[in-house]
C-alpha cells in the first residue's frame, strides 16, 4: 500500500475533524431545539393550568354566592313571592352544575376531576362537603315543590354557618393547590432554562468556538493557497501584481513620494537541475533560494515567485542605485549557499527603478526584465540595471540600454528564450 504525502495525511485529519464538529453541531442544535420546546412547552402549560385554576376558583366562589342567593329566594318564596321561584329553581340547577363540574370536570371551563387532597375533602369524613351540598341542594328543591317550612330552617341554618364556612374553606383549598402546582411548574421551567443556558454554554465552548476556528483557520488557508505560492511561501504572480501596484500608487500619490525599485530574478541553467537531479532536488533548489531570499530583504520588501524559477521583487523607498546593490547581496548570498541538496545554482538579475511620476509597474517590470535577458546574455550571475535616460532612448520608460556602455548589445526578448 502506497504512503500517503503529510498533505494527504493533513487533509484527511481536516476531514475527520470536520466530519466531528459537524456531528456535535446538529447534536448541539437537536437539544437545543428540544430544550426550547420544552421550556416553551413548560410555560404554555403554566399558563393552562393558572387559566384552569382562575376558572375553578371561579366556579368555587360563585358555590358560595348561589348557596347565599338560595337561601334569600326561599326566604322570599315562603313570604308568598311567587316571583322567586323561577330564579330560585335557577340559582338550585346553576349550584348543582357547578358542583358536578368541581367534582368530575369536563363543564364550565374545568378540564380536571379533584386532586386526590381535594377529592378526600369533598368526600372523606363525617364533613365532607359533596354530601353537604346535595343534602342542601335536595332540601331546596323539596322546598321549591312543598314550601314545608321545616325546611327553610334548615336551608337557612347550613346557609349561614356550616355550609357557607365549608364552601369558604374550599375555595381556600383551590387557591393553595393551584399556588403550589404553579411554583412546581415555574421551578420545572427554571431547571430547564438553566440546563438550556449550560447546553449552550458547553455547545459555545466545546463546538462553536473549536468550529469557528477550524473555519477561521481554513479560510485562511485557502486565503493563502490563493495568494501565495505553495514552495517558496511567496506571493503568487496576480497576488503581487494587486499588492506591488498598491504600494507604487501609495507612493505616487504620497505627499513626498519616495523611490520604488523592482528586481526580476531567474535562476540560471534551472533546467539542466530538474534533467539531471529530478524535479524533486529542483523544488528542494527553489526553495532554498527562496530562504536565501527572504534571509537578506528586508520584512517591507514584497517577493513574488512569477512561475517556473522566475521571482521578482518590490523594494520600497529603494532608489536604482541601493537596488543595485541589494541585487548584488542577492546574487552572491545564493551563489555561496550551500545549505541544501543539488548543485550550486547562480542567478541572473535584471533592475529597474521608478521612470517618474507617471510610470507604472507594467513598465517596471518591463525594463526589469529585458535587464534581466541583458544579464543571461552577458554569461548569467551578473546583474544589470534598467536606464530611462539615454542618447540612444526615445524618452519613454520601456526603453532600454546598456549602463555605462558595458555589456553585448541589446537582444530581443524573443530570441533570449533559450538562454535560461
Amino acid at each position: 500500500m502506497p504512503q500517503r504525502s503529510a498533505f494527504e495525511v493533513e487533509a484527511h485529519s481536516d476531514r475527520v475533524i470536520a466530519r466531528r464538529l459537524t456531528t456535535a453541531y446538529v447534536f448541539g442544535l437537536l437539544l437545543i431545539g428540544l430544550l426550547t420546546a420544552g421550556v416553551h412547552g413548560l410555560l404554555d402549560h403554566i399558563v393552562a393550568q393558572q387559566r384552569d385554576a382562575a376558572t375553578i376558583i371561579n366556579v368555587a366562589g360563585r358555590q358560595r354566592m348561589l348557596s347565599q342567593r338560595i337561601a334569600l329566594l326561599s326566604g322570599a318564596l315562603a313570604e308568598g313571592d311567587e316571583s322567586a321561584r323561577a330564579p330560585l329553581h335557577l340559582a338550585i340547577l346553576q349550584m348543582e352544575r357547578g358542583l358536578d363540574a368541581l367534582v368530575n370536570g369536563g363543564d364550565l371551563g374545568i378540564s380536571r376531576p379533584l386532586s386526590p387532597a381535594l377529592h378526600d375533602y369533598f368526600f372523606v369524613g363525617p364533613n365532607a362537603l359533596e354530601p353537604a351540598v346535595r343534602a342542601y341542594l335536595q332540601d331546596s328543591k323539596t322546598f321549591l315543590d312543598t314550601g314545608a317550612p321545616g325546611l327553610l330552617v334548615r336551608i337557612r341554618l347550613a346557609a349561614r354557618q356550616d355550609l357557607i364556612l365549608a364552601l369558604d374553606h374550599s375555595v381556600a383549598l383551590f387557591e393553595t393547590e393551584a399556588n403550589r402546582q404553579v411554583d412546581q411548574l415555574r421551578l420545572m421551567q427554571t431547571g430547564l432554562l438553566t440546563i438550556l443556558l449550560v447546553a449552550l454554554l458547553l455547545e459555545a465552548t466545546f463546538i462553536f468556538r473549536p468550529l469557528v476556528s477550524k473555519i477561521g483557520q481554513t479560510t485562511t488557508r485557502l486565503l493563502d493557497l490563493a495568494t501565495h505560492d505553495g514552495l517558496t511561501g511567496f506571493l503568487n504572480h496576480r497576488f503581487f501584481i494587486e499588492t506591488a501596484g498598491r504600494i507604487l500608487e501609495a507612493g505616487q500619490t504620497a505627499p513626498l513620494p519616495s523611490p520604488i525599485s523592482v528586481l526580476m530574478l531567474d535562476l540560471d541553467h534551472f533546467k539542466r537541475v530538474n534533467d539531471g537531479f529530478g524535479h524533486a532536488t529542483g523544488d528542494l533548489v527553489l526553495a532554498r533560494v527562496a530562504r536565501a531570499i527572504r534571509d537578506t530583504l528586508r520584512a517591507s520588501d514584497v517577493c513574488a515567485r512569477m512561475g517556473g524559477e522566475e521571482f521578482a521583487i518590490l523594494l520600497p523607498a529603494t532608489d536604482a542605485d541601493s537596488a543595485v546593490t541589494v541585487a548584488e547581496k542577492l546574487r552572491a548570498a545564493i551563489a555561496a549557499d550551500r545549505s541544501g541538496p543539488g548543485p550550486i545554482i547562480t542567478v541572473s538579475i535584471g533592475v529597474s527603478g521608478l521612470g517618474g511620476p507617471s510610470d507604472s509597474l507594467d513598465h517596471m517590470l518591463d525594463r526589469a526584465d529585458r535587464a534581466l535577458y541583458r544579464a543571461k546574455s552577458a554569461g548569467r550571475d551578473c546583474v544589470r540595471l534598467a536606464c530611462t535616460v539615454d542618447p540612444r532612448c526615445t524618452g519613454t520608460p520601456a526603453c532600454e540600454c546598456t549602463p555605462s556602455g558595458e555589456g553585448p548589445p541589446e537582444v530581443a526578448p524573443a530570441s533570449l528564450t533559450l538562454l535560461r
